[in-house]
């Protein structure tokens, strides 16, 4: 089950039965049961945790932003230079190739609706609108309009026994002077793909160096990935965003009946 536990469900997870599950879920003065195994006492947006000092952030990414697609990096969908992929990774990278030789797509479960998840959330041709606040920022991609919450107030990950894996993973970014450092873990790899053909595993992990540059108008973002099942050691790449003033973003939803008129999502032209 994705997503998380309230209730009797929490209750019944964490193996609390009779008066113990009733006591948890029913009294307001209970903490939830995931506050003690780790979890963060005060929400990112609780006005007692807004009000802390705190050391001026290095700056406010507060805007709408667009990946600038750059042909020495990749693109926009793609990290290049690759590292050495592991034989089941490479073989799955050879078969999208040949996939798309043939004019066709490989295990595009985006194009299913499936969630792009880090680090293509970050990538997309959409643009991200991002909001800050002291303890957090928030992020929504224009496509399938999907979040992501980098927490700055100084919580470490979420226990991974209460948390379950998502597709943007748990985030935890802090200050290092003028850059700002994201961690991220716990990723959920079903249908789960950095680019085509390339998968992630459970023990993938990305570590992000943010900075602003131009003046404020863009933004340049380090990513340093790691998954020592799919490739070896650390693989390395720049993105870089414009600001876009002249821009906001919509709703715009992943239909499964919209895909039915596009071709690359047929199974004729998706190869499995």
């Amino acid at each position: 089950m994705r997503g998380i536990f309230f209730g009797a469900a929490a209750a019944a997870l964490l193996g609390l039965t009779g008066a113990a599950a009733s006591a948890q879920t029913g009294a307001a003065s209970q903490p939830w049961p995931a506050q003690q195994k780790g979890f963060w006492p005060s929400g990112a947006l609780s006005p007692d945790n807004l009000r802390k000092p705190r050391p001026k952030p290095a700056f406010d990414l507060t805007g709408t932003w667009l990946v600038v697609v750059d042909a020495k990096t990749g693109g926009a969908a793609t990290f290049r230079p690759m590292p050495k992929l592991k034989p089941e990774a490479q073989r799955l990278f050879d078969l999208g190739r040949q996939a798309n030789a043939e004019g066709k797509a490989f295990r595009d479960d985006t194009g299913l609706c499936w969630p792009a998840g880090m680090p293509k959330f970050m990538n997309r041709v959409w643009p991200i609108q991002i909001m800050q606040a002291p303890t957090m920022i928030l992020m929504v991609q224009q496509l399938n309009n999907q979040l992501r919450w980098i927490y700055l107030d100084g919580r470490g990950h979420a226990d991974p026994e209460i948390a379950p894996p998502s597709y943007n993973g748990d985030s935890i970014g802090r200050w290092e002077g003028d850059t700002l450092v994201v961690d991220t873990t716990q990723f959920e790899p079903a249908r789960h793909w950095v680019e085509q053909g390339v998968p992630v595993s459970s023990q993938f992990h990305i570590v992000e160096r943010i900075r602003l540059a131009e003046g404020g108008k863009e933004m340049q973002v380090t990513l340093v990935m790691t998954d020592p099942v799919n490739w070896e050691g650390e693989w390395v790449n720049e993105k870089r965003y414009r600001r876009v003033d002249d821009q906001d973003i919509g709703e715009v939803q992943c239909l499964p009946d919209l895909n039915e008129h596009l071709p690359a999502t047929r199974p004729e032209h998706n190869v499995r």
